[in-house]
């Protein structure tokens, strides 16, 4: 799965991801490592609001990349982490993955900030204590 996710546009919100990891495990523990997942064994359908919030604002204020998970394309393992099997992603015009099929291109930061926010609906209120804890770490 790490190959799939290095091809990836959501490949800079993985390294992101497993960068936190390193510094604040417990802040990514509700995502599977290296996030990318079949949904195969051992993974069943849904999500976590905890790992939604973290994806958003990692993938925001670290990569400028935002992961915009899919309805049915979200799995949880054993462990009770969230792997993806497939994500839009959502980037500013400059980006090397805009224009790419399923890339949506925000032409400001601003724009890009207001994907953030529409999608932060799902994270609940999750996302400020994660947003706080993110813009620290």
């Amino acid at each position: 799965m790490a190959l799939l996710a290095l091809t990836s546009p959501l490949a800079p919100v993985v390294a992101a991801v497993e960068g936190l990891r390193l510094q604040h495990p417990d802040l990514v523990r509700c995502l599977a490592p290296g996030l990318m997942t079949s949904g195969g064994d051992g993974w069943r359908p849904g999500t976590d609001r905890c790992a939604l919030a973290v994806l958003l604002v990692a993938g925001w204020t670290r990569a400028r990349r935002v992961p915009l998970p899919a309805e049915g394309e979200t799995f949880l393992n054993q462990a009770g982490q969230l792997g993806i099997r497939r994500a839009r992603v959502a980037v500013l015009c400059d980006d090397p993955v805009a224009g790419a099929p399923g890339v949506v291109v925000a032409a400001t930061r601003e724009d890009l900030f207001r994907i953030v926010l529409e999608h932060a609906v799902d994270a609940g209120p999750e996302l400020r204590a994660t947003m706080h804890q993110l813009t620290k770490a």
